[in-house]
C-alpha cells in the first residue's frame, strides 16, 4: 500500500517544484505566479524502499476571495488524506501569517509532520530558517528544490517515516479481554499507606 505524502505551505513556496522533484517527473505547473496549482495534483513516486503517492496541494491566497474556500478546502483535504505532511516554507521570504495559519490546520490534524525550508541556496535565508522554529513543526530541514539541495536528506527523512508507518501498521493488535473471552477483573481499592518522617522529638506519634 502507498504512503501518502501531502506536500502543505503558501503559495509560491516551491511546492510544485519540490513535488516535481521527488516524483522524478514535471508533472506539475511550475511558476512565479502564487497560487498557480490551484487544486490538488498526484503522482506515484518511489523514494528508495517507500513506494509513496505524492500531493500537490493549492496555496492559501488570502487576496483571492473567489477561490481561497476551495483552495483551503483542498488543503484539508489532502492533509486528512495523506500519512504524512511536508510543510514547505520560503526561507528567503521568512515565515508570513499564511505560513502561521497552515501550520495551525496541520498541527491540530495529528498527522507526522516534516518542516522544510525551500530556497536555501544562499545565507540570504538564515535568518528565516530560524524562523521556522517558531511554527512549532519541528526542526526545519533546509533545501533547494530548485538546485536539488537537502532533497536527498528529505528523501531519507520520509523514508524514515514510511518505515515507521508501515512498522506500526504490521504490529500485532493487543488482544482485548472480549476477544479472549475472559471477563475483565476489576483490582479492589488498596489501602492508602503514609508515613510519618521526621527528626526525633518533633511531634511524630502525638500527629
Amino acid at each position: 500500500m502507498a504512503f501518502t505524502i501531502a506536500i502543505v505551505g503558501r503559495p509560491n513556496v516551491g511546492k510544485s517544484t519540490l513535488f516535481n522533484r521527488l516524483a522524478g517527473k514535471r508533472l506539475a505547473l511550475v511558476d512565479d505566479q502564487p497560487g498557480l496549482t490551484r487544486d490538488r495534483r498526484e503522482a506515484e513516486a518511489t523514494l528508495g524502499s517507500c513506494a509513496a503517492t505524492l500531493i500537490d496541494t493549492a496555496g492559501l491566497e488570502s487576496g483571492d476571495r473567489g477561490l481561497t474556500p476551495r483552495m483551503r478546502q483542498q488543503t484539508e483535504a489532502a492533509i486528512e488524506q495523506a500519512d504524512l505532511v511536508v510543510f514547505l516554507i520560503d526561507a528567503r521570504a521568512g515565515v508570513l501569517g499564511a505560513d502561521e495559519i497552515l501550520a495551525d490546520l496541520v498541527r491540530s490534524s495529528g498527522k507526522p509532520v516534516i518542516l522544510a525550508a525551500n530556497k536555501c541556496e544562499g545565507r540570504a535565508a538564515e535568518p528565516g530558517v530560524y524562523e521556522a522554529y517558531a511554527l512549532g513543526l519541528g526542526e526545519p530541514l533546509p533545501i533547494s528544490a530548485e538546485h536539488g539541495l537537502g532533497v536527498g536528506e528529505l528523501s531519507e527523512v520520509i523514508q524514515d517515516a514510511c518505515r515507521k508507518g508501515a512498522a506500526a501498521e504490521e504490529a500485532p493488535r493487543a488482544e482485548t479481554d472480549d476477544e479472549a473471552g475472559d471477563e475483565a477483573e476489576i483490582p479492589g481499592p488498596h489501602p492508602l499507606r503514609i508515613a510519618v518522617v521526621g527528626r526525633p522529638n518533633v511531634g511524630k506519634s502525638t500527629l
